[in-house]
């Protein structure tokens, strides 16, 4: 495989960020681009993956990560490509959505952890879930939170990828106010489509119901400095509804797949609440049946912001449970 051509975020823009002083790990991909992943308690036998989505990045679990290494978790979160601390593509076709599964799915290979948990969110789920179908031996227990992952078929194959772009296409050119004012799909993927700065911090602050402070805010800011590092969270808006014969067969495997699964999805989610998705995980994945799934009260988007204690306290209480 060539090198893919990138840029990579001056360790700089990371000093000093409020709560987040983990040590850096990174690992080389094919292609020679470098994953950024947080790697702490190490030394503790059982491991839990946290996955992020678009445009967060792993700052998002800065709160749960210590007081899941307390509780005696190894915890590994990684910066999808083009995110965070990992390498960012400046060619938009080298960002599509088998790309990011191929490249998580070498960066668990390459790790060799089996058997761990994991907890994935918004396109860490839909990304995550896929490398689980092509890896089924890598995980025992699986949390999935607002995330969107199930089989289109028929003529919703066919409408939903036009649909999508028709609705993106009718938002012209909104800005952050006019997503605070209409948080839909539209008025996201055209943002991200149009805007010559991308403000994530003000993003991140819509996507939850809790008050971020003008750090945490910056924090967001911090991967991307200036429009060269934009292709990734540009791209992955219109990228949802794509690949989706992969994604049938994948959902299909994922079906076999007979572990405990536990959905945690929001209440206030403008994207995801009330659409049943989380039931969509609860009926067609076997270990999820009888598990102790709830909808998380008073959290949008990004409940790792909203309810972090509430989601730690969950996610220990049923992994006991379950006796991993």
């Amino acid at each position: 495989m060539k090198t893919i051509e990138k840029v990579r975020t001056p360790e700089s823009a990371f000093n000093n960020l409020i709560d987040y002083s983990f040590a850096p790990n990174y690992m080389e991909l094919k292609g020679g681009i470098r994953i950024h992943y947080i790697d702490e308690g190490s030394t503790n036998k059982k491991t839990i993956f946290l996955f992020h989505g678009q445009p967060s990045w792993s700052y998002l679990y800065r709160h749960l990560i210590p007081l899941l290494v307390s509780a005696g978790f190894r915890v590994i979160a990684p910066d999808l490509i083009g995110f965070g601390k990992s390498d960012k593509p400046i060619d938009s076709e080298m960002i599509s959505y088998q790309s990011q599964v191929d490249w998580i799915s070498e960066f668990v290979k390459k790790l060799g952890i089996m058997n761990a948990a994991a907890f994935m969110q918004d396109w860490g789920g839909m990304i995550g879930l896929r490398v689980l179908a092509m890896q089924p031996l890598w995980l025992d227990r699986l949390i999935v939170a607002n995330t969107a992952l199930a089989e289109v078929k028929g003529l919703a194959k066919f409408i939903m990828p036009r649909m999508l772009k028709i609705l993106a296409a009718i938002s012209g050119k909104p800005t952050v106010k006019d997503f605070e004012g209409k948080q839909n799909y539209g008025n996201w993927a055209a943002y991200f489509r149009h805007s010559k700065m991308l403000e994530i911090g003000k993003l991140m602050q819509i996507l939850t119901t809790k008050e971020l402070t003008q750090d945490e805010m910056n924090a967001y800011d911090a991967p991307f400095p200036n429009e060269n590092y934009y292709t990734a969270p540009r791209k992955m808006p219109e990228i949802v509804a794509s690949d989706l014969d992969q994604v049938n067969a994948d959902w299909k495997k994922l079906k076999q797949w007979d572990k405990p699964v536990l959905t945690l999805f929001s209440d206030k989610d403008p994207f995801l609440a009330d659409q049943g998705y989380d039931k969509k995980f609860q009926n067609n994945f076997s270990g999820a049946k009888g598990q102790a799934h709830i909808t998380v009260s008073n959290a949008s988007h990004f409940l790792q912001e909203d309810r972090s204690d509430e989601l730690v306290n969950k996610i220990l209480d049923w992994l006991k449970q379950t006796k991993y």
